[in-house]
């Protein structure tokens, strides 16, 4: 189940509960680039795929105000992909690190792009970033009102076989959402 600020901005952007859309346009488009698509990927696209999340917001510590952007077209994120070089596309594509096949699903605040694997979890350069969906929203929007927030398992825990960890957000009032 959703958070209810996380339940707000997508449902904002034309996310609903049950939505399933289709995405054969983005399956064909990621499939001309030659990566291969997956249950957990089409499942996650078919219902948050598509969507231009726009959150606007009093950043409170500062009282000013924010917006940021991110999307779920396949072919945006990939036209942000693509201006990368060769070195940066390894380092994009995870270092390799990731013992899965991955694709990319979600480009955060117009910069960070966060890939799902076969297993449904998500990535992004650093490591891996959410268990599933829910967890990838929820801790999304939940680290900047004072809920649960999960840190990035790095790479280096990852082969440890450790845990990611889960902490309280940075706290009540930091993002205020319009």
């Amino acid at each position: 189940m959703l958070n209810e600020i996380a339940e707000q901005q997508l449902r904002k952007a034309g996310w609903y509960p049950g939505r399933k859309v289709d995405i054969s346009d983005q399956i064909d488009f990621w499939e001309s680039l030659g990566y291969q698509t997956f249950d957990a990927a089409v499942k996650f696209m078919e219902e948050y795929g598509k969507l231009r999340i726009t959150d606007k917001y009093i950043f409170t510590v500062m009282n000013c105000f924010n917006q940021t952007n991110h999307t779920t077209f396949v072919t945006d994120i990939l036209e942000f992909y693509n201006e990368y070089t060769e070195q940066e596309k390894f380092e994009f594509n995870l270092f390799g690190n990731v013992k899965e096949k991955i694709l990319p699903v979600l480009k955060i605040e117009e910069m960070v792009v966060y890939f799902i694997g076969e297993s449904g979890s998500f990535y992004r350069d650093e490591g891996l970033i959410a268990e599933n969906s829910e967890v990838l929203w929820n801790e999304y929007y939940g680290s900047y009102t004072g809920g649960i927030s999960g840190c990035y398992l790095t790479w280096n825990e990852m082969d440890r076989g450790e845990q990611r960890k889960r902490a309280l957000g940075s706290g009540k009032g930091t993002r205020k959402y319009l």
